[in-house]
């Protein structure tokens, strides 16, 4: 009777055991996929935030209608070498977003001229860009001219990390602002 008693003892020991366990081990890769996906985030935070430092605000961009007062959807730029590159956020596949930069034409008109930035398990739910000064501030010939004031962006970025569970997905806030570091004067 002892050793069923203790068999029996044993075994519910047991059973909670691997229970928590199991739990445990499920909590510790639903926080690994979040740190990953919030990686990729950043990452593709940094790679906008560095190509705005580094070049400049394309303020003749065809898709800008200046003044520059509303939230835009496109990042139109000029790198460092006065070549375009544009940023925005498209549907790759059925309700997965990404963040797509084009560097291959003056108007990024054909599908196959826009790349993937972000990885398969991240959908970007939300892509905005402010920008200012509303106009150009090099152009002196500008009524309210705003003099010395340097262009700059501030990106706002939501993510949704499609790799544990889509239904239960981790959503992600990201938001900075940069200057350009390219001073026309």
């Amino acid at each position: 009777m002892e050793t069923v008693l203790v068999l029996g003892i044993f075994s519910i020991a047991t059973t909670y055991a691997i229970s928590i366990f199991v739990q445990s081990n499920a909590i510790q890769k639903r926080t690994a996929n979040v740190q990953r996906t919030t990686s990729d985030a950043r990452y593709v935070l940094e790679v906008m935030a560095r190509e705005f430092r580094m070049g400049s605000l394309d303020y003749t961009f065809s898709g800008y209608q200046l003044p520059l007062t509303d939230v835009q959807s496109i990042l139109a730029l000029r790198d460092e070498n006065n070549q375009p590159v544009r940023f925005r956020r498209s549907e790759v596949e059925a309700g997965r977003f990404a963040v797509q930069i084009c560097s291959s034409s003056e108007t990024c008109a054909a599908p196959g001229d826009w790349l993937e930035i972000t990885p398969p398990e991240l959908s970007v739910e939300r892509l905005s860009f402010y920008l200012s000064p509303s106009q150009s501030p090099f152009v002196w010939q500008l009524p309210d001219y705003a003099a010395n004031q340097q262009p700059l962006l501030t990106i706002v970025l939501e993510t949704k990390s499609l790799l544990y569970d889509p239904t239960a997905a981790h959503l992600s806030h990201f938001q900075t602002t940069v200057s350009s570091r390219n001073y026309q004067r």
